[in-house]
């Protein structure tokens, strides 16, 4: 007997034992038996991970707190080193920026890793602060990144250690989020709710769709928009609405990405469907509630921080990260950030959704 015949009960046994994901992605890896038996056990951990930036920027570990039981790991982050600042995405990888401009793609999952050029001379500005505004997004071959005026690319197959191009966006081009999806890069303005559609080989805008009607009931409302891509051919924008730091759902819109010049049409109450969308400063993504995972249907989970006072030093010296959950349904918020997610002490980064990789 091969280990690839090994009873289906005692495989999937096996893999309710293992509790790091890289070492459920390396099991299931063996062979097309493994694979299969243990497709439960990985649906259940198909979900998103927070990243957590160090308070102490010094530390090469990084945090990842588990929405699915309120878990804190470390995970090694080997281009983490000094003052770096990281930014995660629903495809595993990292981006991975140091105090001096020099940038890295890392894998944590995988243990992989790609050098890139120093981020463009624009990034420069004097402050930290700027690092986190930067928005960013990888296809197959490159990786697009913004600081909030233009974007940038860089090619990852013959172009490493070379300079980054600016995309052919229109001035004045403001982004506040990139999401890649089936060879063009979707890039979000925040502020004028408008969606640029680059194409992913030769970085050229290709169409663009005007914002949606937003006639806000209450002009002291201050709004946040959310674009999500999907691979069934779907942009959905999500406006939430807020008043003196509240929280609701306002809007939310759908389009077809093969016709962007159709414009958007409204969601009727904001549904979703089997679907959540799970929220940082960078995109808005979909993960399925599957029954296993735990992740709840038609709701939206938004992360973020937000500053503590420090009775010995002032205001600011650290912060506490939040995660809530909005269920689209019937507007409730639920705030989540308890147990250990709450005892981390964060400091000038913000929080970010990393999805594991376990195929």
């Amino acid at each position: 007997m091969s280990w690839s015949d090994l009873p289906a009960e005692l495989v999937a046994g096996i893999a309710d034992r293992i509790t790091e994901h890289v070492d459920l992605a390396r099991f299931r890896s063996v062979c097309p038996s493994w694979h299969t038996a243990s497709a439960e056990h990985a649906a259940r951990r198909r979900v998103p991970l927070l990243l957590l930036p160090s308070q102490q920027n010094s530390r090469v570990n990084r945090r990842l707190w588990s929405l699915a039981d309120d878990s804190i790991t470390e995970t090694p982050m080997p281009a983490a080193r000094g003052r770096t600042f990281l930014f995660a995405s629903p495809r595993g990888w990292t981006l991975c920026v140091a105090d001096d401009f020099t940038a890295t793609l890392l894998h944590p999952f995988t243990g992989a890793s790609e050098s890139l050029p120093a981020l463009p001379p624009s990034f420069h500005d004097g402050y930290q602060t700027i690092l986190r505004d930067v928005v960013w997004d990888r296809s197959p071959d490159a990786i697009m990144v913004s600081q909030g005026k233009g974007a940038f690319f860089c090619r990852l197959q013959g172009d490493i250690g070379g300079s980054w191009s600016p995309a052919g966006l229109p001035p004045p081009a403001r982004v506040s989020s990139i999401t890649y999806c089936d060879g063009a890069f979707y890039l979000l303005d925040k502020r004028a709710n408008k969606v640029t559609a680059v194409d992913g080989a030769t970085f050229a805008v290709v169409a663009a769709i005007e914002p949606p009607d937003l006639a806000m009931p209450d002009r002291s409302r201050v709004r946040e928009s959310t674009l999500v891509v999907s691979s069934a051919y779907e942009l959905l924008l999500i406006v939430r609405g807020g008043c003196q730091g509240s929280k609701g759902l306002f809007k939310a819109f759908r389009a077809d990405r093969r016709n962007l010049a159709a414009g958007w049409s409204e969601v009727a109450d904001g549904g979703i469907g089997d679907r959540a969308v799970f929220v940082d400063h960078l995109r808005g993504f979909f993960v399925e509630a599957n029954g296993l995972n735990g992740v709840r249907r038609n709701c939206m989970y938004v992360t973020s921080s937000y500053d503590e006072a420090n009775d010995n030093s002032g205001w600011g010296d650290w912060g506490r990260y939040t995660v809530s959950v909005l269920d689209l349904g019937d507007l409730t918020t639920q705030n989540l950030s308890h147990g250990n997610l709450l005892k981390c002490l964060c400091g000038r980064q913000r929080p970010s959704w990393s999805m594991p990789n376990l195929h």
